[in-house]
């Protein structure tokens, strides 16, 4: 029997299963809950790095959040009635990650305060078995019930952004939130999220509603624009790109249609747009001559200069070392001033990371560590692929691949899924996209049997 479906992008075709949510087992799924984690992700995603450091005594907001998720997910599990249904985890490679990460807490024999600071990101890894079982379980209804949450935190996360870009002397007189302020912008985390939005808004377009979602996607991207961080401005293109191309598929595949537009989306951007964004000048002045006197290509091209070397000097002193290089330095030592990586960055700014999750993991965890980083990337990246590539998917799966190129990009050149504001929305959205791409394998090599089954 044929259902039609009706995709986030508006199209509808035939397809050969209901679109209520089944779990791994093909069974329609009941639970209208939302899916575990939602609340954290929603309220990180909505202020970033200054909501972040709400705190009472050593508890962070972020932290209290993600704990009472996981401790209502392992409570409903154990006092649900229900016969427990198979459920497919993110994968190996998270298990593998926290494993590492395990291996190197027990060892440490210093300050465990700061080595626990160091080993948070990796930890972080946990929240993909959160979001992967919550979404197995979650009927239709939890999963709308989830974009709405999300989606309305990032619409609020637009609506201060907005007033911190037109009023910034008013921002400045905020009370401060640690070592921040209420409505202080980190551009390269900020301007990614409002790249999520941009793209959310793109593919809500639908006939009678252009206007209003157009609006918000033009709001998002002129917010944006005004910025200065030539990485989130990577992020939010990318992601319009994304959304375009996921926008103009049709039919469970990638159209002709769809790469043209996302060519010409790309094509505005280049031509129309970085010109006149401050992120923009300062992308475009890496290509001009290092002699040239305009201030701000040296400061675009200081920056370069200074982040290639503190990445040079990090991995020439990781690798110096063949234990340091198979596993790392662990957790609380500062790999970036034994190294002398922090001087061209800044030393005595407190900067631990050399804006690059890659290295900073190779540097923590060494080749064992990295192999593994660099293959759960790349896992994700090949299933957003396969998703571009099929054409809409549903809103929950288009948000989540949305969340992980925007926060990918701008974590190769910033300080991001070393933050609890960007990697808890991130793991999240990973163990959605693996939880699903295992679950329809799954279904693929269940289908098979069934017939042969129906046969006899």
């Amino acid at each position: 029997m044929a259902y039609l479906k009706t995709d986030v992008a508006g199209h509808t075709d035939l397809d050969d299963r209901p679109s209520v949510s089944q779990a791994a087992d093909g069974k329609p799924t009941t639970d209208n809950r939302l899916i575990a984690g939602t609340v954290a992700v929603a309220v990180l995603l909505t202020g970033g790095r200054w909501i972040s450091h709400l705190h009472m005594g050593p508890l962070y907001i972020g932290d209290v959040l993600l704990c009472a998720a996981f401790l209502q997910a392992i409570c409903l599990r154990s006092l649900s009635g229900q016969r427990r249904e198979r459920i497919h985890g993110p994968g190996i490679l998270i298990g593998l990650l926290l494993l590492v990460t395990g291996f190197h807490l027990l060892a440490v024999e210093g300050d465990l305060r700061m080595a626990a600071r160091d080993a948070a990101p990796f930890a972080y890894a946990a929240i993909a078995y959160l979001s992967a079982g919550g979404y197995q379980r979650a009927s239709d209804r939890g999963r709308a019930r989830t974009v709405r949450l999300i989606h309305g935190g990032l619409l609020l996360h637009l609506s201060w952004m907005v007033v911190a870009t037109l009023a910034p002397d008013w921002v400045a007189t905020l009370p401060r939130v640690g070592p921040t302020r209420v409505f202080e912008i980190r551009t390269d985390f900020d301007v990614a999220v409002l790249g999520v939005l941009a793209g959310m808004s793109i593919l809500r377009i639908r006939r009678g509603r252009i206007w209003l979602h157009g609006s918000v996607a033009a709001a998002a991207l002129a917010t944006g624009l005004a910025q200065v961080n030539r990485a989130a401005l990577i992020s939010c293109c990318l992601c319009v790109l994304v959304a375009v191309m996921l926008r103009a598929g049709r039919n469970g595949r990638l159209t002709l249609r769809a790469v043209t537009l996302g060519a010409i989306a790309v094509l505005a951007v280049v031509v129309a747009v970085l010109p006149m964004s401050p992120a923009g000048q300062r992308l475009l002045a890496l290509n001009k001559g290092a002699t040239a006197s305009s201030e701000l290509v040296e400061n675009a091209q200081g920056t370069k200069r200074a982040r290639l070397i503190a990445w040079e000097r990090v991995v020439t002193y990781t690798l110096d070392d063949p234990a340091r290089s198979a596993i790392g330095v662990g957790f609380g030592p500062d790999f970036l001033q034994l190294s002398n990586g922090d001087l061209p960055i800044g030393r005595g700014m407190g900067v631990r990371s050399p804006h690059n999750y890659l290295i900073t993991s190779f540097a923590r965890l060494g080749f064992a560590g990295l192999t593994i980083v660099v293959a759960l990337l790349a896992s994700l990246l090949a299933i957003v692929i396969r998703i571009v590539r099929r054409g809409p998917p549903d809103e929950l799966t288009s948000l989540c691949v949305l969340l992980v190129v925007s926060l990918l990009v701008v974590s190769l050149l910033g300080v991001i899924l070393e933050s609890p504001f960007g990697a808890t929305p991130f793991f999240w959205a990973a163990g959605i996209l693996l939880a699903g791409h295992r679950t329809r394998r799954a279904r693929r090599r269940q289908k098979p049997e069934q017939k042969k089954e129906a046969m006899v």
